[in-house]
């Protein structure tokens, strides 16, 4: 089996299990960063395709990865941005209303939240032990739903949610499916283009590896004519890349996703680094990645299980991912063995009162025996 390790940074001494935390940069990557700056250092060797180019290079590879066409990809800095692609564009007014999770990252509910400011009902669905249920949204949801936003992988306990079960629970009312993937691209198999989701919004510095400030939204293309486009960037006018004949009075937008484009997409630093990434992420395949961490996660689960601590709702048969959350016995208890697992240099966050854990491909079973040993003192 080939060996990960090698083809990233040394962490050591720290036993670094927090992916979903920070993905970190391959080596590959890392050296086209350099190669970037040392551009960004000597502009008299850049061409235009260092600008116009690599933004469409990257768009391909986001599309491939992620089962879309490049005409639905916007390429954004954060999933911030792709999810204010609805919530500032289609028009929301009093009355109005939005179903979202209470365990949604920030992103996917402050930028709801927003929107009360407008008479916006925003409706806030609470998990049960940990599970986002559809018969739970399906409650919420009235006529004057406009739009249901939820996160493929609950970025706390690691819980996937089905994404075809909500996407036609919406649909069947007349709404958009609005995602958060940041904790699941790059880490999961994914075909948009065979399932219900409207818009996908993703964070590119995690599981995708890439800098900090990438990312990118999938904009299902038969939504791009309900979005207002409120602020554009001017490399989505047609005819942008012709310094020679800009238009000066009257302009056309281009008719797909690149209009929702951020200001600065040719920001070959930051593009250049997550260029290298997508295609390392696409040279191991997403396959790889979600079985290694999975028989990962599986032997950390089983023991877990035989010293007494609770693993999260993503240890359900069909919610799991490559995040997995856990508790001791009180929240104090787990509070205290963070800290020490902290102390020993094991690499794991604390999300709403559970320990998360989120491998990759660098780590291995030891790296889950040497967690299980400090857990089990």
């Amino acid at each position: 089996m080939r060996s990960y390790g090698h083809e990233f940074s040394d962490f050591s001494p720290t036993v670094y299990l927090d992916c979903a935390y920070q993905g970190p940069c391959p080596r590959v990557s890392a050296e086209r960063l350099r190669q970037a700056i040392e551009l960004k250092s000597n502009p008299d060797r850049q061409d235009k395709s260092d600008y116009f180019d690599l933004p469409a290079r990257v768009r391909t590879r986001i599309a491939r990865l992620v089962g879309a066409d490049r005409s639905e990809i916007a390429i954004t800095t954060s999933a911030t941005q792709g999810i204010g692609i609805v919530a500032a564009g289609l028009g929301f007014g009093a009355g109005d209303e939005v179903v979202v999770a209470s365990s949604n990252f920030p992103s996917n509910l402050f930028s709801w939240l927003h929107l009360r400011r407008k008479g916006v009902n925003v409706k806030i669905v609470h998990p049960v032990s940990g599970e986002v249920t559809p018969e739970r949204v399906a409650a919420a949801i009235t006529e004057r739903t406009r739009v249901l936003a939820l996160d493929w992988v609950d970025y706390s306990s690691g819980y996937r949610i089905d994404l075809t079960a909500f996407g036609k629970l919406i649909h069947d009312r007349g709404g958009i499916f609005v995602v958060d993937g940041t904790q699941g691209v790059g880490a999961m198999e994914l075909d948009l283009d065979a399932l219900p989701v409207d818009v996908l919004a993703c964070a590119a510095y995690k599981w995708l590896l890439g800098p900090y400030g990438t990312g990118f939204a999938y904009v299902q293309r038969d939504l791009l004519d309900k979005l207002d486009v409120a602020v554009i960037n001017w490399c989505s006018v047609e005819g942008a890349e012709n310094f020679d004949s800009l238009p000066q009075d009257r302009f056309t937008l281009l008719r797909d996703a690149r209009v929702f484009d951020s200001g600065e997409t040719g920001s070959f630093i930051n593009l250049s680094g997550l260029a290298a990434s997508l295609e390392y992420v696409e040279g191991v395949t997403t396959m790889t990645v979600y079985e290694h961490c999975r028989a990962l996660l599986e032997r950390l689960t089983q023991g877990l299980l035989a010293q007494g601590y609770t693993p999260s709702a993503a240890a359900l048969p069909g919610h799991e991912s490559t995040i997995l959350g856990f508790q001791a016995s009180t929240p104090e208890a787990t509070l205290a063995l963070h800290a020490r697992l902290r102390e020993h240099h094991i690499g794991v966050s604390l999300r709403q009162g559970m320990i998360r854990v989120s491998p990759y491909l660098y780590n291995d079973e030891a790296d889950i025996d040497r967690l299980l040993q400090i857990v089990n003192r």
